[in-house]
């Protein structure tokens, strides 16, 4: 849950409903703006998956830009 909050941009209060959203959620993409809304709506468990593929794919992402940082430098 901490790090969907993260990527939307919003408190964890926010997130499960707790205080009424102070600010936009900030993600530029509409269609991953669109998943996120959908994915709020899921069961806990699917929640907690989607998470752990989206932060595999983060830890990736921070991966190849480490190793193509060092190649270069």
């Amino acid at each position: 849950m901490i790090k969907l909050a993260d990527i939307l941009q919003i408190s964890l209060d926010e997130l499960v409903g707790r205080v009424t959203p102070t600010v936009e959620i900030k993600i530029r993409n509409f269609e991953l703006h669109q998943l996120c809304q959908q994915a709020d709506n899921l069961p806990d468990v699917d929640q907690q998956a989607l998470i752990q593929v989206m932060d595999g794919l983060m830890k990736k992402a921070k991966f190849n830009q480490m190793m193509v940082g060092s190649a270069t430098g």
